[in-house]
């Protein structure tokens, strides 16, 4: 994806390194796609990015649910050192929670979503797997906005409409 990105005309950087790389710039929008799952300190990156939005600039963030995190380098247990701090069992319990406790409590305003099909490479049992990506639209919050709304009845009907 980054390769293809990267012929299209995207700046694309490297998560560990992207806050020296992009020094003082602010940014209008920015994309995280499919990596928060993946992330040592996913809590960390984002208030990050936070900082590195301009006023009222847009996250869009795309993460597999049910959330199960699993980082390939730098752990021994493959665990993240630092919690997300998703809960819920259901996707709709978790798409709650990130809409009302993660991504807030770290200055995001969730503008809109949407779940779709996500399909993976797969192993020697399947060759592929299908699972659930939820595609999150949030602004930076400012200090006098309300940063979340409940989204439950959002949720519970939005699962079953298209957008």
């Amino acid at each position: 994806m980054r390769r293809r990105l990267r012929e299209r005309g995207y700046r694309v950087l490297n998560t560990w390194t992207w806050m020296e790389e992009v020094e003082d710039l602010q940014y209008d929008v920015v994309t995280c796609l499919n990596l928060l799952d993946r992330c040592d300190t996913p809590r960390t990156l984002l208030a990050n990015i936070h900082t590195k939005l301009a006023p009222h600039g847009t996250l869009v963030v795309a993460i597999v649910l049910p959330f199960n995190p699993y980082v390939e380098t730098g752990t021994i247990d493959n665990q993240p050192s630092e919690e997300l701090g998703v809960s819920g069992s259901t996707i709709e319990e978790q798409v709650n929670s990130l809409a009302t406790d993660v991504f807030p409590g770290l200055g995001y305003s969730l503008q809109r979503w949407s779940r779709l099909p996500y399909l993976c490479e797969g192993d020697l049992d399947q060759a592929f797997y299908w699972l659930s990506d939820v595609v999150l639209v949030f602004t930076k919050a400012t200090e006098s906005e309300e940063c979340y709304n409940d989204a439950a009845a959002e949720i519970a009907g939005g699962l079953n409409r298209n957008y």
